[in-house]
């Protein structure tokens, strides 16, 4: 219990006032229950939006649904997007790279990113017949392929928060990270009667690697930043797929 407590205390802003020692130990066991942070996390947004959608239009009621998430997980993921967009599209060297993503300044290319993540989330989520469930999957689908994206992959860095997990864990941690995420998604899917879209997982499992191969390619490694923008990538990739199936009714 208190490696999820732990796990939650990392990812969210949320008053979980229990003082628990840190460890590295922990906290790559904690990475098997980030899922479970994401349905959390996942429900208050949904609570959120149902309230004001009595009040408001969809649009803006998912809107604030979303707000709801930047302020119960800090921007947390959405900085990590920010700072990796900076560095990415730069064009500089890998070294000048690692230290845009280590300067607290958003730039262009990072405001850009930050636009488009947010900007989509609102505009499919506005258009799902039922975004009620999407609001409490899609954290859990940025969460689940965290695993994957950390899975004996190398720091870049001499330290860093990153340091504590990326390279770190192991096969069990990464399978059941990547496990709990997908069977909770499933279920979510079965329930709202859809088949096809329960293929979701594999399509932005695979597309998390092909951004992680990327990320490797210009940095040589994986950092915190570029995590939570694979969180970020994540989950937009889990809406277009349900706004896909949605779509052409699958």
């Amino acid at each position: 219990m208190n490696t999820f407590i732990l796990a939650l205390q990392l990812m969210t802003r949320l008053p979980v006032n229990k003082e628990i020692e840190v460890t590295d130990q922990r906290l790559v066991r904690g990475v098997v229950y980030w899922p479970l942070v994401g349905v959390i996390t996942g429900i208050i947004d949904c609570a959120v939006f149902v309230i004001l959608s009595f009040f408001l239009p969809k649009s803006v009621a998912v809107a604030g649904g979303i707000l709801c998430q930047l302020l119960v997980t800090g921007g947390f993921h959405l900085d990590g997007l920010c700072d990796t967009a900076d560095a990415l599209f730069s064009a500089r060297s890998r070294e000048r790279m690692l230290e845009i993503m280590k300067d607290s300044r958003v730039g262009t290319n990072g405001v850009i990113a930050a636009i488009f993540d947010i900007g989509l989330k609102v505009m499919i989520l506005s258009r799902l017949a039922h975004p009620v469930m999407a609001f409490l999957l899609t954290p859990v689908a940025g969460k689940c392929v965290q695993g994957v994206l950390m899975y004996k992959a190398v720091y870049p860095r001499k330290s860093g928060l990153g340091a504590s997990y990326i390279g770190k864990i192991g096969w069990p941690v990464m399978a059941g990270c990547l496990f709990c995420g997908v069977v909770i998604i499933e279920f979510g899917l079965f329930l709202e009667g859809h088949s096809w879209l329960m293929m979701c997982p594999v399509v932005f499992t695979v597309l998390a690697l092909a951004y992680r191969f990327y990320v490797e390619k210009k940095i040589g490694g994986m950092t915190g930043d570029t995590m939570g923008a694979g969180n970020e990538i994540t989950e937009v990739v889990f809406l277009l797929c349900l706004i896909i199936g949605q779509r052409f009714g699958i």
